[in-house]
């Protein structure tokens, strides 16, 4: 960005090529009367033209927000701020909030002294944005079950499997409470419960990288949860959110679903306990409303949310719009596959010498990160063979074989609630229902 250099306040910024585009510290430039704004990314071309408007006398007063933006090395900042100096020209620097004019040596020294700082930070900045380019992993220790080698993640012999079993335990039994006691035990690996969310969520697990600026790149080193594995911790994840936590961790199908229809309270899963006289008496579980003072049998509720399960899953999936799923879905893919061709010509350009490497380090970048995004999309779709399972769920002795945590698992992947009343009535809620 530039303009004429006949007018006497001039403002210069110079942003490096890996950074966003500095839209507030433009806006302060222009607020104070920067006229030409000179705008330098990645080069130093404008930088060398102010220079010249400044030996000739065209320029009156420099804007700048940092002294650092004069160049990349100590002697060269230091070097042009005498040049200015030299030709009487002022220079001002833009705060937020306001404007600094340095007269004295007092007032230059903690600028000065700020100068190696920047110069470093920008460096640093540029090494991780390289990195960033290259895929490499972020600054910083690798997280638990990787160690670094070549630049890159792999999976550590020693920790790996232990984050693998976490993974496992998650899976079959949807608890995390209980993943994060069952690797305590087996491997004397104790984490906090919120470090094992962490791990359920980190995209490092799932052979992705994710850097500071949200940036995640798919498939840059091996992975610990496949693709699969992932998507149903997600919806995992995204079925407790509405459940109380010691519910979601609860290993009873209905724990945390079961809802009263008068006063909307949760209903609480207890157990009786036979007296000590009575030592081959049964015990029960029962579903029990606080509020409403009234119990029902557990086993009872729970083959009545299955059988309507049974016999109301088919009607709803007629009610989906399939087709629109399918035509996202078509549309995904496309994009998906569209970009794998935009890669394979920009190695072309490359190999040709049409493209530079640093911006074809910068367009492969924004291309993966485009990829990641938009297969991210398509696996929070619901499953191509949603028909197939809603059959396989539609049959009441596929529901008899499975145990109680199976039965949780699939209750929790399609209701969303069951509503109850004290006569035992049973009203359910699917997930793809509207709200």
């Amino acid at each position: 960005m530039a303009g004429d250099l006949s007018m006497g306040v001039c403002g210069y910024l110079y942003t490096p090529a890996y950074a966003p585009w500095p839209e507030e510290e433009l806006a302060w430039l222009k607020a104070h009367g920067a006229d030409p704004l000179w705008h330098d990314w990645g080069s130093r071309t404008y930088l060398e033209e102010l220079l010249q408007g400044v030996a000739s006398g065209s320029v009156q007063q420099v804007l700048l927000v940092r002294l650092a933006d004069l160049g990349d090395q100590l002697d060269e900042v230091h070097g042009r701020l005498l040049q200015i100096q030299q030709a009487g020209v002022r220079l001002s620097l833009v705060r937020a909030d306001g404007l600094q004019t340095p007269s004295t040596a007092g007032e230059w020294i903690p600028l000065l002294a700020e100068v190696p700082h920047h110069l470093q930070s920008r460096r640093r900045r540029q090494s991780q944005a390289q990195s960033r380019l290259a895929g490499k992993p972020p600054p910083g220790p690798p997280p638990f079950g990787y160690r670094r080698e070549g630049g890159r993640y792999i999976p550590d012999c020693r920790q790996a499997p232990i984050v693998q079993d976490f993974f496992r335990h998650f899976l079959l039994y949807g608890s995390l409470r209980q993943a994060v006691r069952f690797i305590a035990e087996k491997h004397h690996k104790r984490i906090s419960v919120a470090t094992g969310r962490n791990w359920l969520l980190n995209p490092v697990y799932r052979g992705d990288l994710a850097y500071a600026d949200g940036t995640v790149l798919r498939d840059t080193h091996p992975a610990l949860l496949s693709r699969t594995e992932a998507a149903q911790i997600d919806r995992w994840l995204k079925r407790n959110q509405g459940i109380p936590r010691r519910s979601a961790s609860a290993s009873r199908a209905l724990a945390g679903l079961v809802h009263c229809r008068a006063c909307g309270s949760l209903l609480r899963i207890v157990q009786t306990t036979p007296s000590k006289g009575k030592r081959n008496g049964s015990s029960y579980l029962y579903l029990r409303c606080q509020t409403c003072r009234y119990s029902l049998r557990y086993a009872e509720v729970l083959q009545e949310v299955i059988r309507q399960v049974c016999e109301q899953l088919p009607q709803r999936l007629q009610t989906l719009d399939r087709q629109a799923l399918a035509q996202t879905r078509q549309q995904l893919q496309a994009q998906l596959q569209a970009n794998a061709e935009r890669l394979r010509q920009l190695e072309e350009l490359r190999q040709a010498g049409l493209l530079d490497e640093p911006s074809l380090a910068q367009r492969c970048y924004q291309l993966r990160a485009e990829t990641a995004r938009l297969a991210q999309k398509l696996e929070q779709l619901p499953p191509a063979n949603l028909t197939q399972t809603v059959q396989t769920l539609s049959i009441l002795p596929f529901w008899q074989d499975l145990s109680e945590s199976e039965r949780r698992a699939y209750l929790r992947e399609v209701l969303r609630k069951v509503e109850v009343d004290s006569t035992g009535a049973v009203q359910i809620t699917f997930a793809f229902d509207p709200l």
